[in-house]
C-alpha cells in the first residue's frame, strides 16, 4: 500500500437494510483500534473526522469517503457517533433513484463553505475518481479540478479528485480537462439530475489550480 494512502474504516450505521457486500459492519474490537491510530503525520487520535487536518502537502489533501462508489444510499457523516447512516428526508431514508454514485463521494476535512461567504455551511464535497472506498476511509487525494454549482442561490462546488497514491488510481490526468470528455459529462449530468428535488444549476467547471483555490478559501482556520 502506498505511503500517501491512510485508511481509516469507522462503524457504518445500517437503517433498514443488510450490510453492503463491499461495506460490511466492522468488528467492533477493530473500528475502536482503527479509530485511535494516530495519523502519519503526528496529529494524534481520530475522534471527529469533520476537524482532521484537510491540507497534507501543496496538491493534496485528506478526503473522509461518505458513500462509496456504485451505491444508492445517500450517507452523511454524524460527528456525535463518529458514524455514516443513511440521511433522511422527510423522516424516509434516502436513496437515489437514479444511477448510482458515479464515484466516491465524501469531504475535506476542516473546511466550510460558510453561508456568510454565500456557501452552502457544509463542508467542501468531494468526488474521489477511483474503485469503490468504504465509508470511513479517509484517503489523501490531489484535486484535479472543481464544478460549480448554484443551489438556492447557495454554492454547492464539489471538488473532483484522484488518490495521491497511484497505485489506486483508475484513470490518471493532471487536471480536470485532460480528463476524457465523457467522463466529465457523466459527473455534471449526474450532479444535476441525481436528485428530482434538487434545483442545482451549473456555473462552471474549472481546473486544478483552481480547486486549490478553493480547498484555500474554504479552510476554517486559514
Amino acid at each position: 500500500m502506498g505511503s500517501d494512502l491512510l485508511l481509516l474504516t469507522v462503524s457504518v450505521l445500517l437503517l433498514g437494510h443488510s450490510s453492503m457486500a463491499q461495506n460490511t459492519t466492522p468488528d467492533p474490537s477493530a473500528e475502536d483500534a482503527a479509530m485511535h491510530r494516530s495519523l502519519p503525520d503526528g496529529t494524534g487520535q481520530v475522534t471527529d473526522l469533520e476537524h482532521l487536518p484537510a491540507i497534507v502537502r501543496p496538491g493534496v489533501v485528506r478526503t473522509v469517503i461518505e458513500i462509496p462508489a456504485g451505491t444508492s444510499d445517500k450517507r452523511q457523516y454524524d460527528a456525535a457517533t463518529n458514524t455514516f447512516p443513511v440521511d433522511l428526508r422527510e423522516g424516509e431514508p434516502r436513496r437515489i433513484k437514479f444511477l448510482p454514485y458515479p464515484a466516491n463521494y465524501g469531504f475535506i476535512p476542516s473546511t466550510r463553505m460558510d453561508k456568510a461567504r454565500g456557501g452552502d455551511g457544509d463542508a467542501l464535497d468531494v468526488f474521489v475518481l477511483c474503485s469503490a472506498l468504504p465509508s470511513g476511509t479517509v484517503i489523501e487525494v490531489e484535486p484535479i479540478g472543481i464544478i460549480d454549482l448554484l443551489d438556492a442561490g447557495e454554492r454547492d462546488d464539489k471538488v473532483i479528485a484522484l488518490p495521491a497514491d497511484p497505485a489506486l488510481r483508475t484513470v490518471d490526468a493532471k487536471d480536470i480537462r485532460e480528463l476524457p470528455a465523457a467522463a466529465r459529462d457523466i459527473l455534471v449530468t449526474w450532479l444535476l439530475h441525481y436528485d428530482p428535488e434538487n434545483t442545482a444549476q451549473l456555473v462552471g467547471v474549472r481546473g486544478r489550480e483552481d480547486a486549490w483555490e478553493a480547498v484555500q478559501h474554504w479552510h476554517v482556520g486559514r
